[in-house]
């Protein structure tokens, strides 16, 4: 944790005119004379690091309120105004409902409590009532109270809170910074509010408060960029040539408010206070020309942005579909300026779900042509991936019916995503996209001039058809003269128009903006020569430099020397020839094999390259050389400085006329890498021309449509021919499309019909064969010759006649309920025969599956069932007493003869399945059998040896045994009982002849008088 006692000069960079923070060149403003900043801070209140550093490096005066916004436990007090009381010497407070802002304090936001800004006074809410995130909702009403004089600040935090607000302070001009992300105790929130590139500057904490004092302290350049009263200023003007020569766009157009300020807010984030110093600095930092250009092009958006204004665009469409498209038309729509595309989506969603709503009454075909002049949004837009936090805009239905989760994202669902054409396109110099149904522009012409408004409007109502709908944004407006005569207000608050039904608006001929001439003179200046004079230190410098110096050459990327300084000629030499400037074909000896090399790594690197020891022959002697190559800082281009150091001759120790073994060792490592690095020069530059061709193919596609309009333009009788033209590329992007999806299909039936191991075989409705998989070749005799020939000419290698076989597919055709059978091969081999009817997507029949799945193992378990059962059915009927098999709902499953003969039935068949007491003649229908069985059925305890009367037909009361054993299964349930019987008779009258009493069971020692008769 450091003080606010950093250099500035470490915190951004400098021009030779800049003069450092804080000095007599830097010239703040009078705090009464401006209005009071709000700088709104957004952070977790456990990160009190971020805090302290941001405060401690903060000075007083500069005349803002700070209002700090961190998520507080609200079950616990809070400490936060103690805390940051020890970082800064301004007053720090707690916040009371109503209280009203002042300059150069801090509010805190106290626990539980939610806050928002209206007329400078901070009001309280409910955290519970709170819709949405708390930095978020207190940044949004940030932004619309205080416009551009608005500042957020994302610290470290967890979460994305504070994304969305930052997004509202940017689309009202207010000022975004967030803390570096690497710096932060918890990186989610500013991580999030980084990725949204609306930032004006990511740093740590202590140098976001420096670079926020001088953002608010630093005098504006507005006076420097007004110039003269109907006079261009001639510094805003070199400005703008230099954003032409760099993205071909002409921003002159734009309102001049609108461009000072934005420029006034680049030059104070560089620490520049005159105009003169930042056209020299944008002439020497191209990317400080990138953030300038991005700023004036600021994209800003977000799924149904003012849901309510969306809300009033769906009846007028409702109403607009229901009175002017017939049953089966086109619509067509334009978003101007879509920015990163979530406007056009929303659009074609809601059109989406219009034409549910309609039902069959109307069937459409939605054409979104979405265009911008930024190619980098345009690519996102095409991807259609967008962040989670989408979720706080976009309905839970609506996500998951037109969006895929992605990347911890989502993604526009394709059906969406095939009716919208993102395009570069420039709304004001292209030709426009005509007879459209809804024109959408948003948040663009308030950026315009009054006359290129104009220009605009008109431009509008031509690309429109009567009664077409023009919607725009809420701080826009189409004009008091052409509200009247061309649009007529069909919501005043939300700005949707419709055309009117007279003819089209005569088109703007006037050249388009991107077509002014880019010279080196800004516009209005007079080509005035310069005025010789002598510059005597330019002089004295020059005479040194040649003297005292190593001799040394200034050479671009592709080493054409642009400058030469001292005597390079015993380095360099001319090749014969046509004359050639570039110093790798004039290099001598071995420097000519390392030099590419170590242009190229200097320049990727940005480092100094230094090639020691090479031998070099000059006057027929060997030299030594070092040769360093540095790059040059500043300027537009790459510049490369190639220095030639000579050793002295006491060091060369070859002999004249020969190369030192070493050198030749050097030469030929050289030569090797010199090879490789061609090779990966030519492998890289292959790719970037393959990238290069891609997107060139892409804005062939947005040029199309441009060609469409210019010659609508020209020729007015041609619109019928055009019309067809932008439909057929609506139709070849939906056939590329489709295309992708059948070959991907193709794939995953290719990939699925191999990986499942069935032999299958496609027919069409006359049975000739469509496709077939290679497992089907040993089944079936078909090789890919055979396709489009009659299955029935096919040999099979089945025990299935050929007739039959085609019968059955005949009868399946005919009645459309799927065949089963199954067959075997000449080699014994079992396959489950299934044929089904092949149903397209719509239900239309378009042919038969017949499909071969390998049934072996089930056969041979089916066999293995077979043979257990014989013998256990041996087995029993081996036994002379009755024995049956009974499950728990008390049937009979089988028995074996003696149970046959004993309840006086023939067979098996009229024994399964029925209860034990009603089979045959009713023997085993006693109290003591029924009793017996329920006792084993519950207890699982088996019945040993008891002895019950029976009744057999004929044969008077036996005395019988009576055994239950229960069949344990594997799974240690008992499935069956076992019920065996035994005609002890004998036995018993034995033992009581013997005197012997029985109760219950027979006794074990006892020896029967005769043998037992059987049941």
């Amino acid at each position: 944790m450091s003080d606010h006692s950093s250099s500035p000069d470490q915190s951004g960079p400098t021009t030779p005119d800049q003069a450092p923070l804080h000095t007599a060149q830097h010239e703040p403003l009078d705090v009464a004379a401006r209005p009071v900043p709000v700088v709104g801070i957004g952070g977790s209140a456990g990160a009190l690091d971020a805090y302290e550093r941001f405060f401690l490096s903060f000075p007083v005066g500069c005349g803002a309120a700070l209002v700090v916004v961190p998520h507080l436990d609200p079950q616990h007090p809070g400490l936060m105004p103690e805390l940051l009381q020890r970082c800064t010497a301004l007053p720090v407070v707690e916040i009371e409902d109503g209280v009203q802002l002042e300059p150069d304090h801090v509010y805190v936001v106290p626990p539980g409590r939610s806050l928002s800004l209206m007329h400078g006074m901070l009001l309280l809410g409910e955290l519970a009532d709170l819709q949405g995130m708390p930095i978020d909702s207190f940044f949004q009403s940030l932004a619309a109270d205080q416009g551009e004089h608005a500042v957020a600040v994302v610290l470290s935090g967890a979460g994305t809170d504070g994304t969305k607000g930052l997004q509202a302070v940017k689309e009202h001009f207010g000022r975004v910074l967030v803390q570096d992300p690497k710096t932060a105790e918890y990186p989610s929130m500013p991580r999030s509010a980084a990725a949204t590139q609306l930032a004006d500057a990511v740093l740590p904490p202590d140098e976001l408060a420096d670079h926020l004092y001088t953002a608010l302290t630093l005098a504006p350049a507005h006076t420097d960029l007004q110039g003269q009263v109907g006079k261009p200023d001639p510094a805003l003007q070199k400005i703008l040539l230099l954003i032409r020569a760099r993205t071909g766009q002409d921003f002159t157009g734009y309102k001049k408010s609108t461009l000072v300020r934005r420029i006034d807010r680049r030059m104070k984030s560089q620490r520049l206070n005159r105009v003169g110093q930042y056209v020299r600095f944008l002439q020497e930092t191209p990317a400080e020309l990138e953030a300038l250009i991005s700023d004036l092009t600021i994209n800003v958006t977000s799924f149904f942005r003012d849901p309510e204004a969306f809300e009033q665009l769906t009846e007028q469409l409702r109403s607009y579909i229901a009175t002017n498209k017939g049953e089966v038309d086109t619509f067509r729509v334009w978003v101007a300026g879509c920015s990163t595309g979530e406007e056009a989506y929303s659009v074609a969603i809601l059109l989406h779900e219009l034409q549910g709503a309609l039902g069959s009454r109307h069937t459409l075909k939605v054409q979104v042509f979405a265009t911008d002049i930024d190619k980098d949004v345009i690519d996102v837009a095409r991807l259609g991936v967008y962040p989670e936090k989408i979720s706080y805009n976009v309905s839970p239905e609506r996500l998951e019916r037109y969006f895929l989760p992605k990347d911890g994202g989502y993604q526009v669902r394709p059906e969406i995503r095939d009716t919208v054409i993102f395009a570069l396109h420039n709304t004001f110099g292209d030709p426009p996209f005509t007879r459209l149904d809804l024109l959408c522009c948003r948040n663009l012409l308030i950026y315009l001039n009054a006359d290129l408004q104009k220009r605009v409007l008109s431009l509008f109502h031509y690309a429109l058809r009567p009664g077409g709908l023009l919607f725009l944004g809420a701080s826009e407006t189409v004009g008091h003269e052409a509200e009247r005569d061309r649009f007529s207000p069909l919501n005043v608050r939300w700005r949707l128009y419709r055309r009117g039904e007279g003819g089209p608006s005569p088109l703007p001929i006037t050249p388009a903006l991107s077509s002014a001439p880019a010279t080196g003179q800004p516009p209005g200046l007079p080509l005035t020569p310069p005025r010789p004079q002598v510059d005597v230190p330019h002089l004295a410098q020059n005479l040194l430099l040649s003297e005292y110096t190593p001799p040394a050459v200034v050479v671009n990327e592709q080493g054409e020397i642009l400058y030469v300084n001292g005597r390079t000629a015993r380095y360099l030499e001319l090749s014969p020839g046509r004359a050639n400037m570039n110093v790798l074909e004039m290099a001598r000896g071995s420097m000519r094999l390392g030099l590419p090399a170590a242009l190229r790594e200097a320049s990727a690197q940005a480092r100094e390259i230094t090639m020691p020891g090479l031998s070099v022959v000059v006057d027929g002697a060997h030299v030594t050389v070092d040769v360093t190559v540095r790059p040059l800082s500043g300027g537009m281009q790459s510049l490369l400085l190639v220095l030639f150091h000579e050793h002295p001759a006491d060091d060369e120790v070859a002999p004249s006329g020969t190369l030192p073994a070493a050198d030749n060792t050097r030469l030929l490592e050289r030569e090797l890498n010199h090879a490789k690095e061609t090779l990966q020069a030519t492998i890289e530059e292959m790719a970037v021309s393959m990238e290069e061709l891609r997107s060139t193919n892409e804005e062939l596609q947005a040029a199309n449509e441009e060609l469409q309009s210019t010659n609508e333009e020209l020729i007015s009788s041609k619109e019928e021919l055009q019309s067809l033209n932008e439909e057929l590329i609506t139709i070849n992007a939906e056939h590329e499309r489709v295309i992708q999806d059948l070959a991907q299909a193709n794939d995953d039936m290719k990939n699925l019909l191999d990986s499942a191991g069935i032999a299958t075989v496609f027919l069409d409705n006359e049975l000739r064969i469509k496709r077939f998989t290679p497992r089907i070749t040993g089944i079936l005799n078909l090789i890919s010759a055979d396709i489009a020939r009659p299955i029935t000419d096919i040999s099979l290698n089945l025990r299935y006649e050929r007739e039959i076989f085609a019968r059955d597919i005949r009868q399946v055709l005919n009645t459309l309920i799927p065949f089963e059978k199954q067959v075997q091969t000449d080699d014994d081999a079992w396959y489950l025969m299934r044929i089904s009817p092949y149903r397209t997507s719509d239900n239309f029949i378009d042919g038969m599956v017949v499909t071969f799945t390998n049934i072996g193992v089930v056969k041979d378990l089916e066999g293995q069932v077979q043979r257990t059962h014989s013998y256990a059915e041996a087995a029993l009927n081996v036994l002379q007493e009755p024995v049956a098999v009974i499950d728990s709902q008390q049937r009979l499953v089988t028995g074996n003869r003696a149970l046959h003969s004993l309840l006086g039935i023939h067979s098996d068949q009229d024994l399964r399945g029925q209860e034990l007491y009603n089979v045959g003649n009713f023997v085993l229908d006693a109290p003591e059998v029924q009793q017996a069985l329920q006792d084993v059925i519950v207890t699982e305890q088996p019945v040993v040896a008891e002895i019950i009367d029976l009744l057999p037909p004929g044969r008077g009361v036996r005395k019988t045994k009576m055994e239950l054993q229960p069949i344990i299964s594997e799974d240690g349930n008992s499935a069956l009982f076992l019920l065996m019987l035994e005609d002890v008779t004998g036995l018993v009258e034995h033992a009581q002849r013997d005197g012997m009493e029985l109760r219950g069971n027979v006794s074990q020692d006892a020896e029967p008088s005769e043998d037992p008769k059987p049941l």
